[in-house]
């Protein structure tokens, strides 16, 4: 049985005054796909994620989701309750503790939220993401950079999304964390079973997880295909990226 479509981009370019930051930009991703988008800096990953998550308006082209159009305001809502994010710099609130943190999604958009309920499906959270249980009352000052990350992958889970997206999740970690943290991303997307993209520069993770590769330069896709065919390819930029 073939696969329903989860995510479609349709030819979406993003203009921001004279300068093209992407150009027709085009591709499906079905469930369970792991998309990983990689590229230098500036290439335009962040923001073909920004587009993707409403934060920035597309100059043309169009995005589907399960082969619906988003259009207006109220799509763009719909889909960011469909969606789990884990951002680059983990975007946790100083002032809030762990297990807030985590929950901030749910906690703070419904009326009479059930604290003790959240607070306990937030310490689930992360134990799934390997964390003991006491820092659910610690701050974010008080945890370590990987800590702090593996927080940031416990909120993205926290709702069970249908789509999960990790915005460069292993940059400024040293390479053992960054090892484990890939093994994270990897166990939570095998054992949920969910549509995910990631955004990195980190090759290893790409070559690991990565159903379908996306080589982004210049706002263009350069190249794209599987982790298998991107060691056969010849494509001279695909190759630096992957010699590191």
């Amino acid at each position: 049985m073939i696969k329903k479509t989860k995510i479609e981009v349709k030819n979406l370019n993003k203009t921001i005054g004279d300068k093209q930051i992407l150009s027709n930009i085009s591709f499906k991703l079905r469930p369970e796909d792991h998309l990983v988008i990689i590229g230098s800096s500036g290439a335009g990953k962040s923001m073909l994620i920004k587009c993707l998550l409403g934060l920035e308006d597309l100059s043309s082209g169009s995005i589907f989701f399960e082969n619906n159009l988003v259009s207006g305001n109220e799509d763009k809502r719909r889909l960011l309750n469909k969606l789990g994010v884990c951002f680059q710099s983990n975007a946790l609130f100083d002032s809030y503790k762990t297990w807030e943190n985590i929950a901030f999604k749910t906690l703070y958009n419904e009326r009479s939220p059930n604290i003790s309920k959240l607070k306990k499906l937030a310490i689930e959270r992360l134990e799934e993401v390997g964390l003991p249980r006491n820092i659910a009352e610690h701050y974010p000052s008080e945890l370590s950079g990987g800590m702090q990350k593996r927080v940031g992958i416990a909120r993205s889970i926290f709702s069970e999304p249908d789509v999960l997206i990790f915005d460069e999740p292993t940059t400024g970690l040293d390479p053992i964390m960054s090892k484990k943290i890939i093994s994270l991303i990897g166990k939570i997307i095998e054992n949920s079973k969910k549509t995910a993209i990631t955004i990195t520069h980190d090759i290893n993770l790409a070559m690991l997880l990565a159903s379908k590769i996306i080589l982004l330069d210049s706002g263009k896709i350069e190249w794209t295909g599987s982790p298998t065919k991107a060691l056969l390819s010849k494509n001279k930029l695909l190759k630096v990226f992957l010699n590191g």
